[in-house]
């Protein structure tokens, strides 16, 4: 049952999770975002080529982060730890924070991901809010938000929140769905029929956002420019390994389904871009 503090398709996924031959809940058992190919033309819609995809959509956040050694890193929006624990895996003496606002999340994070023996690093999840984070100011060198932005209450008060904490220098690297702003009415129109299973099965969303928009939100929170990556291409696959494997039976399968098939169809046609952004503390 979906609480002030859930979204829907979590809720799916710890149903999920009591299914030994789930292929979904092996699937966001570890990462709940999208893969990414470096061949979508030829990406194999298996399971195991869908963790290796989830793996490197993370890795393109680190790359826009210019991650190293020695960093302090918070990932908010977290999940179930799965950005922190390839950090964890692939660099040496962090200090790797994760928060987010469901409980249950942040329970399964503490009991999968447990900091490497001889790393160095530490490793930290709490339940909190993304928008009034309980961290002291300049203490981040890197903020993380991957694929949830839409999800958190003000992107504006989360923006504030992030500048804050972050080092001078630090960066702030997020993910969404970026709506292309000369089709933009033409977007809107074709997601009326859809916005009620949207709601059903994603929750409440934030209102689509331009780079135009996430530009004056960087400007009024004093970020210092941006930069961003388009990877919609290499996400593509996704949609067909979700209908592939979705579990759902009788209307809901038929409502999943037309969903997944509406996003892979304004993907392609470029309506809106799956787009990696970093801005910078000045």
């Amino acid at each position: 049952m979906e609480t002030a503090d859930s979204i829907p398709y979590f809720d799916v996924i710890f149903e999920e999770f009591k299914n030994q031959d789930s292929v979904l809940a092996e699937a966001f058992g570890k990462h709940v975002h999208w893969g990414f190919w470096q061949d979508p033309e030829h990406a194999e819609l298996s399971l195991e080529s869908f963790l290796e995809a989830a793996d490197r959509l993370s890795e393109q956040h680190f790359e826009a982060a210019a991650i190293t050694d020695n960093m302090k890193i918070l990932d908010t929006g977290c999940g179930f730890g799965g950005s922190i624990s390839l950090l964890n895996d692939r660099y040496q003496q962090m200090e790797l924070h994760g928060v987010n606002i469901d409980a249950r999340q942040i329970d399964r994070a503490k009991s999968t991901v447990i900091a490497r023996e001889g790393s160095g690093n530490t490793i930290d999840f709490k339940v909190g809010d993304a928008c009034k984070l309980d961290y002291t100011d300049a203490r981040f060198d890197v903020v993380l938000a991957v694929e949830c932005i839409f999800h958190f209450p003000s992107r504006s008060d989360y923006f504030s929140e992030a500048w804050r904490v972050l080092k001078p220098g630090g960066r702030l690297i997020i993910s969404d769905f970026i709506v292309n702003r000369p089709t933009s009415m033409l977007f809107a129109l074709m997601c009326l029929p859809y916005l009620p299973l949207m709601k059903k099965y994603y929750g409440e969303l934030g209102e689509p956002m331009t780079l135009s928009s996430y530009k004056r939100l960087a400007k009024a929170a004093a970020f210092d420019g941006y930069e961003t990556r388009n990877i919609t291409a290499g996400t593509l696959p996704t949609y067909k390994f979700l209908e592939k494997f979705t579990t759902a039976t009788g209307p809901e399968a038929k409502e999943i389904t037309k969903l997944y098939r509406f996003q892979h169809l304004i993907s392609r046609l470029g309506f809106h871009r799956y787009t990696v952004l970093a801005f910078q503390k000045r």
